[in-house]
């Protein structure tokens, strides 16, 4: 802890001196806000503001806002996004605070909390550690609610700030929501006609082509991979993650690692998907699936670091898998990996399905997002269904997100028309795919 911001009003004056005294005997820093008289009638409000913008603005630095209840000061504080502040008039809920809800700002009630009674609860507030573990979820979800006038990005939205693409298959496959299946070459080109620059990939293995034969055919019609996407190996041949056969479980690995070293030589990332597979069986065989899915994630993790590839663990709806479904658990499992170069994948069709609020959800996933999915509520071309998408570029424009967002989308009513289809929402929203390509051919 670096200090802690303090405040109350005219009434709390009292306790809020006791407080200081308290701390800085303890050799705490102390920045006190306010107010200094209590001759002068002042609003709770004002300064319980202060101090959580102070906290919000800082990185390890907490606050403790007191009026008479306590009640007005941790409402007003709560309204300040990155805030989370607790009303405790007792040890016991001090600790829980912070143990269970992480609580960056301690509220207390000057006329129940007496200055005798203070030092026992803020002392407990300041040395109960956050357990993490499950609560890391549902911590992150207290943000869910919060006004969009509270984002930190205050640039004007502008749509061309993102790179768009494509997901297309490189041989024939039974997954559905990808286009020019089998048909590699038509697609790249249907791509440049319609003024893309970027395509994903999804690989049943890992030379489905030759490494020279997409290269140049990804040179030839100008095209970047911006991720390859993995789910084929479970689906057809059942090389899953979450396969507790050792045998079965290490050839998966080794499919996945001969990708991972593609996406090194494309400059690209690695979808961890479909590939994890479905826990089966009764709920006694889940912890063990679940124990191979962690391995097999940490494993490719590991082989991906020194290459410099992103993977990506996407959360998919429960009627495909029964396993990281929606954002928050798949932030609490990135968070057990450990691994920095592990990302979330959120998809607005999955998200249509377990998310009860899609902005909500980016924004409790923040700097864990490393690729979106734009699909709609149907599965196919965005503009076809009815999910507000253009209220989910707000959103990720207002997190700071700036990377791809990547059409998987059903071949409907056939290939060239999901891509056009694709082109022209993007164009009806102010998306100009020929600027973005000159921007990223420049890059290059």
């Amino acid at each position: 802890m670096e200090r802690i911001f303090i405040c109350s009003d005219h009434v709390s004056l009292v306790l809020k001196t006791a407080v200081v005294e308290f701390l800085q005997q303890r050799g705490i820093e102390v920045e006190d806000f306010g107010p200094f008289s209590e001759k002068v009638v002042v609003d709770y409000n004002d300064y319980a503001q202060k101090v959580a913008k102070a906290v919000a603005a800082s990185t390890g630095d907490q606050g403790i806002v007191i009026c008479g209840t306590g009640l007005g000061a941790s409402i007003a504080a709560n309204k300040v996004r990155g805030v989370r502040a607790a009303l405790c008039h007792d040890v016991y809920t001090a600790h829980q605070s912070r143990a269970h809800n992480d609580a960056n700002v301690l509220a207390m009630g000057a006329w129940i909390v007496s200055p005798q009674r203070m030092p026992g609860i803020v002392n407990e507030w300041l040395n109960t550690p956050f357990e993490g573990d499950r609560h890391i979820a549902r911590v992150n979800v207290l943000d869910r609610f919060m006004s969009d006038e509270t984002v930190k990005n205050n640039e004007p939205f502008d749509p061309n700030i993102f790179q768009y693409a494509l997901a297309l298959s490189t041989r024939k496959t039974v997954f559905g929501p990808v286009l020019y299946s089998g048909r590699i070459e038509e697609g790249f080109a249907a791509l440049q006609s319609a003024g893309f620059r970027n395509v994903e990939l999804s690989l049943r293995f890992a030379d489905d082509l030759s490494f020279k034969a997409l290269q140049n055919l990804l040179n030839k019609y100008e095209l970047k991979v911006t991720a390859l996407a993995t789910g084929q190996g479970c689906l057809h041949d059942q090389l899953c993650l979450s396969v507790t056969d050792p045998e079965v479980h290490r050839e998966a690995v080794k499919r996945l690692e001969d990708i991972i070293d593609l996406a090194h030589r494309l400059d690209t990332a690695v979808i961890l998907g479909g590939v994890r597979g479905k826990f089966i069986g009764s709920d006694v065989d889940y912890p063990a699936q679940r124990a191979k899915v962690l391995e097999g994630v940490q494993q490719c993790c590991t082989y991906a670091q020194p290459l410099g590839v992103p993977l990506l663990l996407e959360a998919i709806n429960r009627y495909e898998t029964n396993f990281i479904n929606t954002a928050a658990e798949a932030v609490a499992f990135i968070d057990e990996v450990g691994a920095s170069n592990l990302k979330v994948l959120l998809d607005t069709f999955h998200m249509n399905i377990e998310e009860v609020d899609l902005p909500a959800a980016f924004r409790l996933t923040g700097e864990k997002l490393g690729y979106v999915h734009f699909v709609d509520s149907n599965r196919q071309a965005p503009g076809q269904g009815h999910t507000n998408l253009t209220a989910i570029l707000k959103t990720l424009h207002d997190i700071g997100y700036r990377g791809v967002v990547s059409a998987e989308i059903l071949p409907l009513i056939d290939d060239a028309n999901a891509v056009e289809r694709t082109a022209n929402y993007l164009d009806s929203i102010g998306v100009n795919l020929t600027s973005i390509s000159e921007t990223t051919s420049q890059k290059r």
